[in-house]
């Protein structure tokens, strides 16, 4: 089996919490192979593991949020978008009806030049119908550049050529949900999504404590990342939480009920089972859905659930 693990921010750059439980995960699994896919803020990161890999960690791939080479001459892009190209990116930007299989082949088929798209007419005309439609009285150059600093990482993440696997496990949604989200896509592989806290939550939090950003930017932000963990939600197989009221904040993000587990943490030895029990899986539609015509996710989900 071969599966490809999705975090960001955290392991195996950072020691401690969801590094630790990856880690000790991977530890677990001596005879499966795999992947890790790493969402860090720069090069500069890069390789600066705080962890000895395991053997059975076969490959370790990087995506940069902000990356310095986005602007790259080496790239090349049309000088417009298709209208179902246009039309993705601009319902993408007004959170209407998102067609993120369209914008998944786009960035994969292109080569695409971010730094040209991001100060493309294509970009500026979905720009400014968004500000006219849903923003007309903030300044529209500060709107302008706010929306291309919050796509970049976007489109950063959305350019990462993922590798195969038979499953991708996120451990956040954000910007690691979607690339588990393309993995899925491109690869016909299962998604699992972990949140060991509610990521969008998180986020929220943070724009709302940062004194430096505008309150209309805050919500702006905030709806971005709203947008980027329902397309997780959705195109996930299972999504685990740690207990009642992280599902019940998932679901309220747009996750649906019937792909909603609690995995709690801290199960005393004592306590373990020989075979973990159905609860732990959600109900027969659950199961029936990851495993479809093969065993893999479900085996995946067993073996993770008998050894928390």
């Amino acid at each position: 089996m071969r599966i490809c693990i999705i975090s960001e921010g955290c392991y195996p750059y950072v020691v401690g919490g969801v590094s630790g439980w990856v880690h000790s995960m991977i530890q677990t699994f001596p005879k499966q192979e795999f992947i890790l896919l790493s969402v860090i803020a720069s090069r500069e990161q890069s390789g600066r593991f705080a962890y000895k890999l395991p053997e059975n960690v076969k490959e370790v791939h990087e995506v940069y949020l902000q990356d310095s080479d986005w602007g790259s001459v080496n790239k090349q892009h049309k000088s417009r978008l298709m209208p179902q190209e246009y039309h993705s990116l601009r319902s993408l930007m007004l959170d209407q009806n998102v067609e993120w299989s369209v914008l998944f082949d786009y960035f994969r088929n292109n080569n695409v030049s971010i730094n040209q798209l991001l100060m493309g007419e294509d970009f500026y005309h979905a720009a400014e119908d968004c500000y006219n439609l849903q923003y007309p009285d903030i300044v529209f150059s500060d709107f302008l550049w706010t929306m291309r600093s919050m796509y970049l990482p976007l489109f950063l993440a959305l350019s990462m050529e993922v590798p195969k696997a038979d499953i991708y496990h996120a451990v956040s949604t954000g910007y690691a949900g979607i690339i588990g989200s393309m993995g899925k896509y491109f690869h016909n592989g299962q998604l699992i999504i972990s949140e060991h806290g509610i990521y969008t939550r998180e986020r929220e939090e943070e724009l709302i404590k940062a004194e430096w950003v505008q309150r209309t930017y805050k919500k702006i932000w905030i709806r971005q990342f709203k947008k980027m963990s329902k397309v997780a939600y959705e195109t996930a197989d299972v999504v685990t939480g740690l207990y009642k009221h992280a599902s019940e904040l998932q679901e309220e993000l747009g996750c649906p009920k019937e792909k909603l587990l609690i995995t709690p943490n801290g199960i005393p030895k004592a306590k373990r089972w020989a075979k973990p029990p159905t609860a732990l899986f959600g109900s027969t539609r659950t199961r029936r859905r990851l495993t479809n015509s093969s065993s893999i996710g479900e085996t995946w989900m067993t073996r993770m659930s008998s050894s928390a």
